[in-house]
């Protein structure tokens, strides 16, 4: 399955392409509210769930229901100062979550239903990374703050980056590692590769 989105003339379209049909869907289209150009980062698998994240629509995710092939628009926690510093992740019991870096700290938040049956977000857990990481001295007057560039739904872990380093962060656990780069990127993809039992024996 292929899955394609893009945001065109102030509507957010998306489709998905079936290899066992080899067939393209219908094209599936939301208004957006704001009349200019929309970025959306990458996407993140919840279930049979994608969420996009919007780095300069405010608190707006779009969410694209893959069983019903249904696209909407949902807030985020209210009261977050939202950046490009926010990344949809997978939150306990396979819930949706986001987590948010403001400076040096992490902020992880869940939805949920409410007994009154509202989708509502709570603040799950906030974690100062200075007591995980190693996070340079400011430096004059400029400040070293931390970047969220990437996140893999698979192994639910959270990529922080700041000069030349890299970190992985298990929000669950909250194990942190050190990766050898030569330098900080903007984003990361990271990817997962696998052998069959007996393929590297001779």
């Amino acid at each position: 399955m292929y899955r394609e989105y893009r945001s065109i003339y102030g509507s957010s379209i998306a489709r998905v392409y079936s290899s066992e049909t080899n067939t393209w869907s219908s094209l599936i289209s939301i208004e957006a509210s704001h009349n200019k150009c929309v970025y959306f980062g990458p996407s993140t698998l919840v279930r049979n769930v994608l969420y996009w994240p919007s780095h300069n629509w405010g608190d707006n995710i779009l969410e694209f229901d893959l069983d019903t092939q249904n696209l909407t628009v949902i807030k985020g926690p209210p009261g977050v100062n939202y950046s490009d510093n926010f990344q949809i992740i997978q939150a306990e019991g396979g819930a949706v979550g986001i987590a948010v870096l403001s400076y040096n700290t992490l902020q992880l938040w869940q939805r949920t239903v409410n007994h009154r049956g509202d989708a509502i977000w709570l603040s799950c857990k906030i974690v100062l990374l200075r007591n995980l990481i190693n996070i340079p001295p400011r430096t004059g007057r400029k400040r070293e703050c931390l970047r969220l560039v990437g996140y893999d739904e698979a192994t639910d872990v959270i990529f922080l980056g700041i000069r030349d380093s890299v970190y992985m962060v298990q929000p669950k656990s909250m194990q942190t590692r050190q990766l050898n780069v030569t330098h900080s990127p903007n984003y990361c993809y990271p990817f997962t590769s696998f052998f069959p039992p007996g393929y590297l024996q001779k």
